[in-house]
């Protein structure tokens, strides 16, 4: 995850000087001569409009989205006409971006995952009240300040769609202030990118951030962090050095220490990169033993260099220090703590323990499925790992895989929700999804078991149906050459008739009637 920066750096910069143009226009006798609506609000229903935002706040308290939508845009359109050259108003007036006003993002979120809720709606209700008594929306520094401070908040809570959402809206009012406003809107977009596994844009606007600024260590560091996740590991170390020199490090601190520590690992310099992340994590225990995040991330990192090194025990007691120091601090749907899980399950996997293995990959699977920035590789991933791997090579019976089934719907969903069904990569995720159910599903055992399992093979004929025509595009488009993902459906499909024939057999035999529907 890209390391949050430091901003004091980003208070000294220059802002723009600016003035505003607020002078009405008068037109002369001429245009006259026919009447204009002069009053343009005259007409509308006062009491609509209340009973609309009345409303508005009753499906908001409910999260009902697709109300909330509707009302926005009804009340927008209810707002008075205006004409383009009404809505052209100049340069805001120069105001500076203190860092004392932005509290929110310096909330430590470490209290557990009720608490750190609490305190997150608690900054979400004064932001809103801070922008109902303001009348120029973002156009106002202490709105577009709060915009910022509560992107960073919600960064650190991992609520991506939130960040995203007040990113988008707070772009061009930043870039219209310039400097520091469009720095720390830019490099706090890059985290969010980040999380977003949108690498090589986070890497753009940090760049654009080292050409906007003087060279600092705080954007050097995120530049390394960046390119060590787009797997350009010479450069991120390049990166790296250069922060330490810049900071004037003769020797490197803790930071220094983590960010080459990771770089080596990557570059597989495992001998070099091992004692550099054990003192790391040391200093961090001795100067800020509170931080149970930041510890965390570091027995996380050690736990991969262990597992890479074949070193697995010790692996899996640096994983699993993770998993409790995430777990006790940020709760169990945060993205953090499904890495430190899924980082346990292969080492876990690895050390030959399958059992205690796939307990932390049902634990993963489901903070994958779930999570805003939700993404088809690793879903595909762990549901390879679960039929290669715990089953096929570890000897796993079969009907584990049954626990996977709701997490799969849950990604389903998630995946269609966030318009990521239709496309290669969703027909490939769905054709494992469906191997999985198939796998655990065949037409034997008693007769709860069988009519489980062919409610099972229903969803997977349903996935294989959706997954066959964007494997088929796919492969016709040039795109990827999926022809063997297209063979696998036809087998699976055939596999389907075969098993629910079965079943239908023993339905008649038992004088019962069929409820499969396709």
């Amino acid at each position: 995850v890209l390391l949050m920066c430091r901003y004091d750096w980003l208070f000294s910069l220059p802002g723009r000087s600016s003035m505003r143009a607020t002078n009405a226009l008068e037109l002369s006798p001429v245009h006259t001569e026919f009447p204009r609506a002069l009053a343009k609000s005259a007409h509308i229903d006062s009491e609509a409009v209340e009973t609309a935002c009345a409303a508005l706040a009753v499906n908001v308290l409910k999260g009902n989205v697709d109300q909330v939508d509707a009302l926005m845009v009804v009340l927008k359109s209810m707002m008075p006409p205006s004409e383009g050259a009404q809505k052209v108003r100049g340069p805001p007036p120069d105001a500076t971006l203190e860092k004392s006003e932005l509290v929110w993002s310096e909330h430590d979120y470490m209290s557990g995952p009720q608490e750190n809720l609490r305190v997150l709606q608690s900054y979400e209700a004064e932001y809103a009240k801070r922008v109902a008594f303001a009348e120029e929306g973002f156009r106002d520094p202490k709105v577009l300040a709060g915009a910022l401070d509560l992107a960073v908040a919600y960064l650190k809570n991992y609520a991506v769609d939130k960040a995203d959402a007040l990113y988008t809206a707070t772009e061009p009012f930043c870039m219209e202030r310039g400097l520091p406003w469009d720095v720390k809107w830019l490099q706090d977009c890059a985290t969010l990118r980040c999380k977003q596994q949108r690498m090589p844009e986070a890497a753009v606007m940090l760049e654009e951030v080292a050409k906007r600024t003087p060279p600092h260590p705080a954007t050097l560091n995120n530049l390394g962090t960046v390119y060590n996740m787009m797997r350009d590991h010479e450069k991120a170390q390049e990166y790296f050095l250069a922060a330490q020199q810049v900071a004037g490090h003769d020797e490197p601190d803790k930071n220094d220490l983590w960010n080459m520590g990771i770089a080596k690992k990557h570059l597989r310099y495992y001998d070099e990169a091992l004692p550099m992340l054990l003192k790391a994590l040391e200093a961090w225990k001795v100067e800020e033993p509170d931080d149970d995040v930041t510890i965390a991330k570091l027995h996380d990192t050690v736990g991969s260099c262990f597992d890479l090194m074949g070193r697995y025990e010790e692996s899996v007691d640096q994983f699993a220090s993770a998993r409790m120091l995430f777990g006790r601090s940020i709760g169990a749907d945060s993205p953090l703590y499904g890495s430190a899980c899924e980082g346990l399950t292969k080492a876990l996997m690895h050390a030959g323990r399958y059992a205690e293995g796939f307990d932390r990959l049902e634990e993963t699977f489901l903070n994958q499925a779930q999570k805003d920035a939700i993404h088809p590789t690793p879903v595909f991933e762990l549901l390879g790992l679960a039929l290669e791997d715990f089953v096929d090579k570890g000897g796993m019976d079969v009907m584990e895989l049954t626990r996977l089934e709701a997490p799969m719907e849950i990604a389903v969903k998630n995946m269609v929700y966030r318009g990521l069904d239709q496309d290669g990569n969703a027909g490939v995720v769905f054709e494992r999804m469906a191997q999985v159910l198939l796998r655990c599903s065949m037409a034997q055992g008693d007769e709860q078991r069988q009519k489980d399992a062919a409610r099972r093979r229903q969803v997977a004929r349903s996935l294989l149906q959706r997954s066959k025509p964007l494997v088929d595009a796919t492969t016709q488009s040039g795109e990827a050459d999926l022809n063997h993902i297209s063979a696998l459906i036809d087998m699976e499909l055939q596999v389907l008739d075969t098993q629910d024939s079965i079943y239908r057999r023993a339905l008649d035999s038992a004088g019962a009637t069929p409820a499969l529907t396709y």
